[in-house]
């Protein structure tokens, strides 16, 4: 059995779908319920309940721990409970399963932990310099996540995730980045939004990719340090903007507002690592998954699944 924390969650749902699918029965805990039709069993219930946690993973083969507050602005507003789950809840998803006896936890770290970069790509190995307590809240746990595996022999895995995006990603979330929002202003009339020059750069990383990096994941032995998990391409807001206005058949422009504190100017991923460790190879091109996100097949003009 795989347990999934934050299963119900964008990326959660997604990695449940596809563990599901290849045959693995998965356990979602989240305290929020799952899309319609999920398969897999789920238990409403909190990291943060340390002793249900411990209950709830014994028996599994692994623990994917992706539940957190992911809200950079909200962690700036409220640091204090951002830290409370992002690193307080890893420590005792960690904790029940080192006394339930699982022996590994995948844990979704965050490319926040970088900062802004010094130089581009970023490989693992560049200083970490977080700019919101998000990112410094993701750090500290991804580091008490490869500790255990020195400490108490566990085979846990951090996978750096860059920006995520597709299908079933809510534009309303405070996860949802710009692809989903840009995506929303198309489908309401409104013009998109960029806070900033618009030529900061993100490396736009599909859902389906993310969800098999994990899957890659669980079949390894664990490391001492963390994978990004990207496309390895830089993208720049104006560009992105450009080639969903060509997609969707829209003749907009963007509205340019006030940057937003902690933002970051650059990011793009080295991918290199994950390539060589686990086997991770991003196959879908950004072009590719925002005519999948902007022009879903048999509906006609754009759509956003809900989640």
């Amino acid at each position: 059995m795989i347990v999934i924390t934050g299963g119900s969650g964008f990326i959660g749902s997604r990695l449940c779908s596809l563990l599901c699918e290849e045959g693995y029965p998965v356990r979602i805990i989240d305290i929020a319920p799952p899309p319609p039709g999920t398969t897999a069993e789920f238990v409403r219930a909190s990291v943060l309940d340390f002793p249900r946690m411990h209950r709830l993973f014994a028996g599994a083969e692994a623990v994917i721990h992706l539940a957190a507050l992911v809200d950079v602005q909200g962690s700036i507003a409220d640091p204090f409970s951002d830290f409370q789950v992002n690193a307080g809840g890893t420590l005792n998803v960690l904790e029940a399963a080192r006394k339930a006896g699982v022996e590994k936890v995948l844990y979704s770290s965050s490319a926040a932990v970088y900062g802004n970069p010094k130089e581009i790509p970023i490989a693992e190995s560049h200083p970490t310099a977080p700019l919101s307590p998000y990112g410094l809240s993701k750090l500290t746990a991804e580091r008490y996540v490869l500790l255990y595996n020195s400490l108490y022999g566990m085979k846990n895995v951090a996978l750096r995730l860059f920006n995520v995006y597709g299908e079933g990603q809510r534009p309303s979330s405070p996860y949802a980045g710009v692809v989903a929002k840009f995506a929303e202003a198309f489908s309401e009339g409104r013009q998109p939004e960029i806070f900033g020059s618009g030529r900061q750069t993100r490396d736009f990383v599909h859902i389906s990719d993310v969800a098999r990096a994990f899957e890659l994941a669980l079949h390894c032995d664990g490391f001492g340090f963390p994978l990004n998990i990207g496309s390895g391409k830089e993208t720049s807001l104006i560009e992105l903007v450009e080639l969903m206005v060509r997609i969707a058949g829209k003749k907009t422009q963007p509205v340019f507002r006030e940057p937003k504190a902690g933002d970051i100017a650059r990011s793009c991923a080295d991918i290199s690592l994950a390539r060589q460790k686990i086997g991770y190879c991003p196959s879908v091109s950004l072009e590719e998954g925002l005519r999948s996100l902007l022009c879903p097949e048999g509906r006609g003009g754009i759509g956003l699944e809900a989640i």
